[in-house]
């Protein structure tokens, strides 16, 4: 018995990356790449990597209903990412259908027919960077899902789906986000950056996640990862400002004042760790490394503002630990334990305070927009006080990896 199967690499526009328009102005980094730090970034041809769905390539996978013995399902999933789609199923038309996802933390399972939907969150944390085997089981009138042996729950179906099944449409699976042209509204972020193996869909040949495996190295996972988020050196994501507000830290100020901590290694002692971009894309304040001078450089303006050695240990593997703040009359850097203190004109710092709150004003991490200056290493941030979740960004390049690293590129030493 064949099954038919394919993979779609599909444009969803609900999840496509938005492009910014033009180019910012330039912060000059050195051309020359030699990496500064080697290590092995190749992945296990066994591993799929279910977190592409912000570029078009969704793993979709196509069965006749009537050629089916089974509609169980199992694999085994691995991710530290809080929330996103694991796969998403739709059987005989697109209003009966089946996700399975991670919400908190945790599992969240949801069935819906037309305008009725079923959401069900429960089990143990799945985001703990640990394999986890999960079954999903069609039982008579409902769907049970465990995890690791335990059932974590079970949910009816509808009566349109139970017949659907009886039918000779379709069954569809999709992984890592919703199936082409879904009109579905999820009440979640669907990228998931995570990794399947050992999967066993419908007890029917899925061949053809294998050969897509063969084919094409974005698609595969690291043998290990380790938190943080990994930038390529062609990739970068950009905020509103606004999302990285911080209630509690703006409350307890007596003024503005920016605080940004950064915790990184990386490959190339090259490239733009932060930026502040006003709403015509020039680039109004960044913080860089600059590889001819091995120097960690701070623009205001489009002029340097100052620039300071970077430390030995930069193209050593080991982590790198930064802090700058911005505040009324002064910048301060700290790398390590060495704390640097410039002078900040009052028309500068008022500058920077009125483009913080400016509607249009971006903030990027990892490099600029287009791929300019980019970072290429790990790099985990906080901005006024808060970790910055990668998955929240406004602009975010496909190939940045939201919460994993591999593991040569391990940033909590210290920490």
């Amino acid at each position: 018995m064949k099954a038919v199967a394919r993979i779609c690499v599909m444009l969803m526009l609900e999840l496509c990356v938005r492009r910014i328009p033009g180019m910012p102005h330039e912060v000059k980094i050195g051309k020359d790449t030699p990496v500064c730090y080697s290590f092995d970034e190749s992945k296990a041809p066994h591993l799929l990597y279910t977190g592409h769905s912000t570029v078009g390539s969704v793993p979709i996978l196509e069965y006749k209903i009537s050629e089916l013995t089974s509609f169980d399902s199992e694999f085994e999933l691995r991710t530290l990412d809080p929330e996103g789609v694991i796969f998403f199923g739709d059987i005989g038309s697109e209003f009966n259908w089946f996700l399975l996802a991670v919400k908190k933390r945790h599992l969240s399972v949801q069935t819906g027919h037309g305008n009725d939907r079923v959401i069900v969150s429960a089990g143990p944390v799945i985001s703990d960077g640990e394999w986890k085997k999960i079954v999903v089981t069609k039982k008579e009138g409902g769907v049970s899902v465990s995890v690791n042996g335990d059932n974590i729950v079970t949910v009816q179906q509808s009566q349109e789906s139970i017949h659907a099944e009886a039918g000779d449409g379709l069954l569809r699976i999709a992984i890592g986000a919703c199936t082409p042209n879904s009109s579905i509204t999820l009440a979640l972020n669907p990228p998931l950056d995570g990794c399947m193996r050992n999967w066993d869909w419908v007890k029917q040949d899925s061949s053809v996640l294998h050969r897509l495996l063969q084919d094409s190295q974005s698609q595969r996972c690291w043998e290990h990862i380790v938190p943080g988020s990994f930038f390529p050196g062609k990739a970068s994501v950009g905020f509103a400002p606004q999302v990285l507000w911080n209630a509690t830290v703006e409350q307890e100020k007596e003024g503005w004042s920016l605080t940004v901590e950064l915790a990184f290694r990386p490959v190339e002692d090259k490239g733009v760790l932060f930026a502040i971009l006003d709403p015509h894309k020039n680039v109004s304040f960044s913080l860089s490394l600059d590889q001819p001078t091995k120097d960690l450089v701070l623009h205001l303006g489009g002029q340097v503002f100052g620039s300071r050695s970077a430390p030995p240990s930069l193209c050593s593997g080991e982590s790198q630990f930064l802090q700058l703040q911005v505040r009324e009359g002064e910048v301060v850097t700290m790398l390590g334990a060495e704390e640097v203190m410039r002078k900040l004109e009052d028309k500068d710092f008022q500058y920077l305070k009125s483009l913080w709150s400016q509607p249009g004003s971006m903030v990027y991490l990892g490099g600029l927009p287009e791929g300019a200056s980019s970072f290429h290493g790990c790099l985990q941030a906080k901005v006024q006080g808060v970790d910055v979740d990668v998955d929240l960004a406004e602009v975010k390049h496909g190939d940045v990896h939201s919460h994993s690293c591999p593991p040569a590129l391990d940033i909590r030493d210290g920490k």
